[in-house]
């Protein structure tokens, strides 16, 4: 009877390692008329999934950028756009091109937290082609694929520049929480 149980025991153990070894099965891209997208049930209904940063308000934008590139999980591109990923979605998706049209939720802010704009507030999506969007815009949301959840934080030469535009005062950096939902 005791080697029975021994038996039993060690088949148990050996059974449950196998399972830990075992990883989730990777989500997949959906595609849906042809565009892929990310399902309902994954779309973010607000920016709590993002971090709440504000900048520190004695750094110029140079520091502040340099500062923020050491921090754990924040990406630099060569352009000086920087990045952190919030949520990812299904690797295996697509980029969107330039030329391609994306379907995005949003939420903009100035370095001090306030914010400018908002398609979360609005609870409306957005739908835009991507060349005609700011320069970081245009960088980020191309490297993202459906789903994703990612925070931006653009530079100034790769926002509205010098001349700055409607609410976005000249030579100002800028913050987005983005999610990609579709691509067209």
């Amino acid at each position: 009877m005791k080697s029975l149980i021994h038996i039993s025991m060690a088949s148990m153990v050996l059974a449950l390692g196998a399972c830990q070894d075992k990883k989730p099965a990777e989500p997949e891209t959906v595609v849906q008329d042809g565009s892929p997208v990310c399902p309902p049930e994954q779309v973010l209904a607000d920016i709590s999934t993002y971090s709440n940063e504000v900048a520190d308000p004695t750094l110029s934008e140079a520091e502040w950028f340099a500062e923020n590139g050491k921090k754990k999980g924040v990406h630099t591109t060569p352009s000086g756009l920087q990045y952190r990923i919030n949520k990812s979605g299904p690797k295996n998706g697509p980029n969107p091109l330039p030329t391609n049209t994306v379907r995005v939720n949003y939420h903009g802010q100035f370095f001090d937290g306030k914010t400018f704009d908002s398609s979360y507030r609005r609870h409306k999506d957005i739908e835009f082609p991507l060349n005609r969007v700011i320069k970081g815009w245009t960088e980020g949301v191309g490297l993202m694929k459906p789903c994703d959840a990612w925070t931006f934080y653009i530079p100034s030469d790769l926002a509205y520049g010098p001349g700055g535009k409607g609410p976005i005062p000249p030579a100002t950096p800028l913050m987005f929480h983005v999610q990609l939902i579709e691509i067209k």
